[in-house]
């Protein structure tokens, strides 16, 4: 059962909290994942058939995560398939504040009582905090701050906005 605090809490259930997740399990440590959207949200949101680059071909992997695919659709199915190998489950719940209370952590959240934890490890990606341009027009229905499937605007005149990789990615998929 789920009595007394956790040894370590794992907020986000996203590759860092999957890998976090299996070195406790290993260690033999209790510990709980909470993921406030879905986990491998940032992955699931990338642009359909998006090209993955894990890790260079010659690298050796010290976690317990081992990764092969090249494309988005793959990458999630592969980590969907370690997490349920291993038996980890995810607690759908957003942590809003951490608290120090002695020796133990409070995780708060809407939903009633704080979890406890001894340690918490934060894995929070940021998708879905975008930059706004606060320009007019922005707000419309046409208006994305993200490419989920590039194959919609084929044929169709487009306007990326951004320098870093993300903008160039879309960009380089959107051709």
């Amino acid at each position: 059962g789920e009595s007394g605090p956790a040894d370590v809490a794992i907020v986000g259930g996203g590759v860092a909290g999957l890998s976090a997740a299996l070195e406790a399990k290993r260690w033999g440590l209790r510990f709980v994942v909470f993921e406030a959207s879905q986990p491998f949200a940032t992955i699931v949101n990338f642009p359909k058939r998006k090209l993955i680059f894990t890790y260079p071909t010659d690298m050796k992997v010290a976690g317990e995560l081992a990764l092969k695919a090249d494309v988005k659709e793959d990458l999630v199915a592969e980590l969907e398939a370690q997490r349920i190998a291993a038996g980890i489950e995810t607690k759908s719940v957003r942590i809003q504040k951490l608290e120090r209370k002695g020796d133990l952590i409070h995780l708060h959240h809407e939903g009633g009582e704080p979890f406890k934890a001894r340690r918490v490890i934060v894995a929070i990606g940021r998708s879905g905090n975008h930059r706004k341009l606060n320009v007019p027009g922005e707000a419309k229905d046409k208006v994305s701050n993200r490419l989920h499937d590039p194959a919609e605007f084929a044929g169709r005149k487009t306007l990326v906005v951004g320098g870093g990789d993300s903008a160039v990615e879309a960009a380089v998929a959107l051709q």
